[in-house]
């Protein structure tokens, strides 16, 4: 017998407008995210976040601009509901208004996942008879914040400077290795790929336009990253969540997980308590 799902096309551009129609009995209210396949990830989260609601199936639409399209159809119907990620929307004044789509405050949903007591848990299923204290003491949560902060933020401008002047090039896609040493403590920018790609975006931003310099754009964004606070909003969390993986996996043994997993781990080990501000927004809105 042929299974609900299996009735459906497969992640095409049919199955990704239709999946909701079959669905709609089960939800009282349809929640829209951005990321196909991650329907588990996302679930995870906004069943901790919604536990009263009714639902048993979110919808990714395969990418921020399917969503803003759908949201756009569907203004005033407050049984859907769609979440998008802030990526570098404020930062370049891209933010979409609809009263239906709902952003996250800070890059991604996996920057939320950087959570003390939910990595402690990771380590101690993996290690069951480990000690709290011998966890802090191997592995301080400030001073990987301040790690983060240091390694990340001038790399987070190059990006921003891309994305701004559409420059073509690689960036939030970028693989942490290419840039990143994790092999040492603190860990460290890797100088002669950065200074490769430092040049290929000069070339790049002075093709676009002779006036502009590199230096002085990334100097505009820098007041983005002043603070530690600042930087782990705007820093991609893929970035946070796949060094803090490799840095625990390190400092204490840990069989190699894959960041599909350790962050899943994360969602469900964690209180998610920063973003009780999407709870609420979205709970004012379909009331």
């Amino acid at each position: 017998m042929i299974s609900i799902e299996d009735s459906l096309p497969k992640r095409g551009k049919r199955y990704l407008k239709g999946q909701d129609i079959v669905w709609t009995q089960f939800n009282d209210i349809n929640f829209y995210v951005e990321d196909i396949e991650q329907e588990n990830f996302y679930f995870e989260i906004l069943k901790k976040l919604f536990p009263d609601i009714k639902f048993e199936r979110i919808f990714p639409l395969g990418g921020k601009p399917n969503v803003f399209t759908e949201a756009a159809l569907n203004i005033g119907n407050k049984k859907k509901v769609y979440l998008v990620d802030l990526d570098f929307d404020e930062i370049l004044n891209n933010k979409n208004c609809t009263d239906n789509v709902f952003y996250l405050e800070k890059y991604s949903i996996e920057n939320y996942l950087l959570d003390l007591n939910a990595i402690r848990k990771i380590i101690i299923e993996e290690r069951p008879k480990i000690k709290h204290q011998e966890i802090d003491n191997l592995f301080d949560i400030n001073l990987f914040y301040n790690e983060c902060q240091s390694l990340f933020s001038d790399l987070i401008c190059y990006y921003l400077t891309i994305q701004e002047h559409e420059l073509g090039i690689e960036n939030v896609k970028c693989d942490t290795a290419r840039f990143c040493n994790f092999n040492v403590t603190p860990a460290t920018i890797n100088n002669q790929q950065i200074n490769n790609y430092h040049l290929q975006i000069e070339a790049a931003l002075r093709a676009k336009n002779a006036r502009l310099k590199l230096s002085t754009q990334v100097n505009k964004y820098k007041k983005y990253f002043r603070t530690v606070q600042d930087a782990l909003k705007h820093i991609p969390g893929k970035y946070l969540l796949n060094f803090v993986k490799y840095r625990i996996e390190h400092l204490f043994n840990l069989a190699q997980m894959t960041l599909e997993s350790f962050s899943f781990r994360l969602a469900k080990n964690g209180e998610l308590l920063d973003l009780v501000f999407l709870k609420q927004r979205v709970t004012n809105y379909i009331q």
